[in-house]
């Protein structure tokens, strides 16, 4: 072989483990991100013993972390751990206890580890300072029945990224590691939902429980069904919609504004319980509109009566200084009011 092609073939070898390294760093691409918990507000679950786990760190729960039932979707607090980049995560492991039900439930499951890494890269725009940010969470949502649901985070936005079925298991006072003894005393979970001095509850969900008793446990899995929906706000003429942020009851969060308000068009979302935006007049005055909740029953059945193969618009249509908002929900074929959700509108914002 002569020189020159035996050259060739060095440079030739060496190109190719260089892009296969290039490859593998685009692939192994790092983030900086936490983990926390959510369970909901009326089903308190008490952490055991937990991890997400990434080939180059692990992320661990324990009993430290206590009671949980900040809401469906809602994040708890978060353990601070030596700030730096790790790889997408591939793994869940986690162990709890559902006081309600006083049953322990345990599991282990893959993530796709694919699809969180595309939605990393993807990230989205912070509306606050105009800049592309990506995730910095993931919150594991501990629900009834042993179900648990993965999302991500960041700004204004929040993605469904798995959904997985844990099995119950038993662990005795003999059995459990020091710190969290205290989950097998006798009595533990009476007290923490019957005592009102431990505050498991806020002073309206003990309210509302006592009335009308925990939610089926089935409804977590029924708000994560999707219809193919968008929002559509219609101002007074010569005004403009400036946003639209809301939030589902399947834990996902949108924030549309600018680019992302004019492409947004039909997805298959969760139904809505919150939402808002901003709009100005044809005078430029801004103003403000709050759908701060809707009732749950009656938004649930306007979805179904539609069906999740129709275009929906959710349709809020505002008066000309503010005062007023009608709400419905809107197809080729029909419109159906929405007639119970507490909305809350602004004077003009200075």
């Amino acid at each position: 072989m002569g020189t020159n092609k035996f050259k060739f073939l060095i440079l030739f070898v060496v190109c190719s483990f260089s892009l296969i390294s290039c490859q593998n760093k685009r692939m192994e691409e790092k983030y900086n991100w936490l983990g926390t918990v959510s369970a909901p507000q009326e089903y308190p679950m008490e952490v055991y013993k937990g991890a997400i786990i990434a080939d180059d760190f692990s992320y661990g729960f324990d009993a430290i972390w206590g009671t949980q039932n900040t809401g469906w979707g809602n994040e708890g607090g978060t353990m601070s751990v030596e700030t730096r980049l790790m790889e997408i995560p591939n793994k869940l492991e986690f162990t709890w206890y559902s006081l309600v039900e006083r049953k322990f439930y345990t599991g282990k499951w893959d993530l796709d580890k694919e699809k969180i890494n595309d939605l990393f890269k993807k990230g989205f725009i912070d509306q606050d300072n105009n800049k592309k940010t990506t995730y910095t969470n993931f919150i594991v949502g501990l629900a009834p029945k042993g179900r648990v649901v993965l999302w991500i985070n960041g700004p204004g936005n929040q993605t469904e990224v798995g959904a997985f079925q844990a099995h119950d298991t038993i662990i005795t006072k003999e059995k459990a590691y020091e710190n969290a003894k205290y989950m097998l005393k006798e009595g533990f979970a009476d007290r923490m939902l019957d005592d009102p001095s431990y505050e498991t509850f806020k002073p309206e969900i003990r309210a509302k429980i006592k009335e009308q008793g925990y939610p089926n446990p089935d409804v977590y899995e029924i708000y994560r069904e999707r219809y193919n929906w968008k929002p559509s706000v219609i101002v007074p003429e010569g005004g403009e919609w400036i946003d639209f942020g809301f939030n589902n009851y399947n834990g996902e969060q949108e924030n549309l504004f600018a680019e992302s308000l004019h492409n947004d068009t039909y997805q298959k979302r969760a139904v809505p319980k919150f939402c808002g935006f901003y709009w100005r007049d044809k005078s430029k005055n801004r103003y403000a509109v709050w759908i701060d909740s809707f009732d749950e029953k009656e938004i649930f059945d306007l979805f179904q009566k539609l069906g999740k193969e129709e275009k929906i618009d959710l349709v809020i249509k505002v008066n000309p200084d503010n005062t007023k908002a009608s709400l419905s929900l809107k197809t080729e074929k029909q419109e159906l009011p929405i007639t119970k959700a507490k909305i809350r509108l602004s004077r003009k914002i200075e």
